[in-house]
């Protein structure tokens, strides 16, 4: 079921999505201010005294570099005309549309802060991670987990947590059994599986959380072509690569059998008795390319499902990454790097787990990165340019600058 602020969210346009979060902001720290206020003194060191009676106010309008501009959400002291925090609202990248006041760039954020004194400062709320000189940027699950004990104390702020979640926009911990049994539901044959109804919710949890942890690395990608396209062919970052798409695969192992009788019937259909377990995967995948040239960088959880798991002996799980494309296919060249982890990093645990797959799927990454860029197939200029940034960026331990300011 949709939560009421994903009902709303769909009376508005994607270009809008600042707005709409802004005013749900606005709203919880008007009734609910602690909630917010406490993230803020932790976030910047604002001691809580100082923001006891604070005010919130969505569509701020402040003299930035070149004139007025919006911030999506103002946050003030009780008795101040000016406010002590900014927020700008990042949500699935799309800028705001054209109006008579327009929408703040960062340079119009640091503007502002420049011209007071320490004491101001700007949030930066994005699905993906970057880093923004003289700015915090902070990621919408840290918001979110802050959020989850008050969720108990107020239907609003419960709401806005259902929302996030629903989004794809904190870590959820997965029910590791029920989990299990969807996937022998999809793989093996005979296997109990009836009224686990929170099974498909689970899987479903699992591909949002995949969404997150790819968020961790857009800022890679997308500086990377962006860069690659600038300085190979001048295409001014018009092609640089997007968010990635999220998507799962279902591999089914055949029991073996000495009978005469085809795995296929007379209408097509696979015959279902011979399912013994397989692979079911939940990964992310980057285009560096299309086309003819089309490429793709993927990265992902496995789960090697057998008739007998269960919460005793679960699948195996592996992470892994891999990179694929029309030169590599010709080349009959695989790029492939695996992982084997504990189910628990993904499933029951992965909220607190998360750093640990990140820090692994970013080894992984750099493994295939290396394989690809060594292994004789000649990539187009821009794409082998754009493997050689990535590289570089992954290795760094830093997040690519937001917009690259």
């Amino acid at each position: 079921m949709v939560s009421f602020f994903g009902s709303i969210q769909n009376w508005f346009s994607a270009d809008v999505y600042g707005r709409h979060l802004g005013l749900i902001l606005q709203e919880v720290g008007t009734r609910r201010p602690n909630t917010l206020t406490s993230f803020l003194s932790r976030t910047f060191g604002i001691s809580h005294k100082d923001l006891r009676n604070a005010r919130f106010e969505a569509e701020y309008s402040f003299r930035g570099q070149n004139g007025w501009r919006r911030a999506d959400l103002a946050v003030f002291r009780a008795d101040d005309d000016e406010p002590v925090v900014l927020v700008e609202i990042k949500y699935h990248d799309k800028p705001l549309p054209e109006t008579d006041l327009k929408p703040a760039q960062l340079a119009d954020y640091r503007v502002w802060r420049n011209r007071f004194d320490s004491k101001r400062h700007v949030l930066v709320l994005s699905r993906e991670l970057y880093r923004a000189e003289d700015l915090v940027v902070c990621r919408w699950d840290a918001l979110t987990r802050h959020l989850r004990p008050f969720a108990e104390e107020s239907d609003l702020v419960d709401m806005l947590v259902k929302y996030l979640e629903e989004e794809g926009n904190a870590m959820q911990e997965i029910n590791g059994s029920s989990l299990i049994r969807y996937l022998k539901r999809l793989v093996c044959h005979g296997e109990f599986g009836a009224n686990n109804v929170n099974g498909p919710a689970e899987f479903s949890s699992l591909l949002k959380n995949m969404q997150l942890t790819s968020g961790v690395f857009h800022g890679h990608f997308k500086a990377a072509w962006r860069m690659a396209g600038e300085k190979v062919h001048g295409e001014n970052g018009v092609r640089r690569s997007k968010a990635a798409s999220i998507d799962f695969s279902v591999w089914n192992r055949v029991k073996p059998t000495r009978s005469a009788r085809p795995a296929v019937d007379e209408n097509g259909w696979f015959e279902n008795r011979l399912r013994n377990g397989g692979h079911v995967s939940a990964f992310a995948r980057h285009a560096l390319g299309h086309a003819r040239d089309w490429l793709r960088v993927s990265y992902g959880v496995r789960f090697d499902v057998s008739p007998g798991d269960s919460v005793d002996t679960v699948p195996t799980t592996y992470l892994w990454a891999e990179i694929r494309g029309a030169k590599l296919r010709s080349a009959d060249a695989r790029v492939w790097k695996e992982h084997k982890i504990n189910f628990k990093w993904v499933t029951d645990d992965a909220e607190s787990a998360a750093g640990k797959v990140e820090s692994r799927f970013n080894l992984l990454l750099l493994a295939v990165i290396d394989q690809a860029l060594n292994s004789g197939v000649r990539f187009l200029p821009q794409q082998r340019k754009a493997l050689k940034l990535l590289q570089q960026s992954l290795s760094s331990g830093l997040q690519p600058l937001l917009n690259g300011n």
